[in-house]
């Protein structure tokens, strides 16, 4: 057995940087990396949206109203 140390200098030490890319269609581009950053013109949704930012509350959690809850998790 290998410390999680020596795994994770053995992983990095393997790793090579991609050194070109290639310009695949969309519906081609499944499983590939991008080689830059791919950044949106617009913002989507064009403005706050709680119910597509994924806010969820149990009533369990909001016994009086106007309760305040904490964040309990942040997903990227």
């Amino acid at each position: 057995m290998q410390s999680v140390e020596e795994a994770l200098e053995r992983l990095l030490a393997a790793c090579r940087p991609v050194a070109d890319g290639e310009p695949v269609a969309t519906l081609d581009a499944h499983g590939r990396v991008l080689a830059q950053d791919l950044v949106s013109p617009i913002d989507v949704p064009p403005l706050d949206n709680s119910q597509m930012d994924g806010y969820a509350v149990r009533c369990a959690d909001v016994v009086t109203a106007g309760a305040r809850l904490p964040i309990a998790q942040r997903t990227a």
